[in-house]
């Protein structure tokens, strides 16, 4: 899968002396997000005459087997179809969780018409066309929000309450979008003015797309949260659209670029709307965001101890039985 950036390695290790002598001359601090390209030649080995593609390195990186044990279970990313395909008998049974009733009560074009700040609120933003319309109406099991094909249809702020115990804000897309430059430029100033004010916000959840991870206009967003000192979590959506092992590839490289940041949580969320896999993850993320874990998840931990037992256990039958398989072939 090809990365957005295209730099060989000899560039790269131009652009770190740049920065090195920049640093020494007491220069502007770079920022603190890597390029995607530095991150892989971070995280792959290399020997000193090697120069590799962008394709050869994120195929030399190596996934967590963690990772895609954890997204094997939660069904996230996609498998490849053919003769080795995996095909388990069984499945893991995911207690569900839900939010309250979400209801649209407010839209904001400027500063001024922002709701009053009564409730604990969640933000949720990304580039256009990342799929934000679309993961807010499942995650709230409604057609709360608008959903078009075309990039660009939120063109305000829109406030969405959950039962009167907390509000989502959905914001408009940032990048490429179906909408007049003048109202483009106008939205970002929206935004930022929300995040920089806004004494109830406890957490802007930013989207990402899993087949391209962090790209430029994402790492200038973040840079503005950053800015603001706004707390932020990254979501990567669209997992069914990328293969099981590159997606945890690609979780690892977004997670190392995070690392340096200090208002960003450092967990980096998985999901797909269209499988509605992952989203029980992200609910109950954003209940404990907002303080009402205990109201709503109550039981839940203990069911999903025991869920969790139950999957491990036949997957480890599976594995033996499929041990005993090859021993005998």
């Amino acid at each position: 899968m090809a990365l957005p950036t295209s730099l060989c390695l000899r560039q790269l290790r131009a652009i770190q002396t740049a920065a090195s002598a920049n640093h020494a001359t007491g220069a502007r601090a770079t920022p603190a997000f890597n390029t995607s390209v530095k991150a892989l030649q971070e995280s792959v080995k290399l020997g000193r005459s090697e120069e590799l593609s962008n394709r050869q390195l994120f195929a030399r990186l190596q996934a967590d087997p963690k990772t895609v044990e954890r997204l094997d279970m939660l069904r996230l990313g996609s498998e490849k179809p053919g003769r080795f395909e995996r095909k388990k008998w069984f499945r893991y049974q995911e207690p569900n969780v839900r939010l309250p009733h979400v209801a649209f009560f407010a839209g904001a074009q400027a500063a001024t018409s922002f709701p009053k700040e009564t409730l604990p609120e969640v933000g949720i933003v990304g580039r256009s066309n990342v799929g934000k319309s679309t993961l807010i109406n499942q995650l709230c099991g409604s057609a709360a929000a608008r959903v078009s094909d075309k990039p660009g249809l939120t063109q305000q702020l829109n406030f969405y309450t959950a039962d009167n115990d907390f509000h989502l804000v959905d914001m408009p897309g940032y990048g490429f979008a179906f909408a007049k430059e003048e109202a483009q430029k106008h939205w970002l100033p929206l935004i930022e003015a929300y995040v920089r004010e806004r004494k109830t916000l406890r957490r802007v959840l930013v989207l990402l797309d899993a087949r391209h991870g962090i790209k430029a206009n994402d790492r200038e967003f973040l840079a503005l949260l950053d800015r603001t000192h706004t707390k932020y979590q990254l979501v990567l959506t669209k997992c069914d659209l990328v293969h099981r092992i590159d997606l945890a590839k690609r979780h690892l490289l977004v997670s190392q670029e995070v690392e340096k940041s200090r208002n960003c949580i450092p967990r980096v969320m998985l999901v797909s709307a269209r499988h509605e896999a992952g989203l029980n993850e992200l609910r109950k993320e954003i209940l404990h965001t907002c303080s009402l874990g205990q109201k709503y998840l109550g039981l839940h931990r203990k069911k999903e101890s025991i869920a969790q037992t139950e999957y491990l256990e036949q997957l480890k039958i599976y594995k033996d039985t499929a041990r005993a398989k090859r021993r005998r072939q």
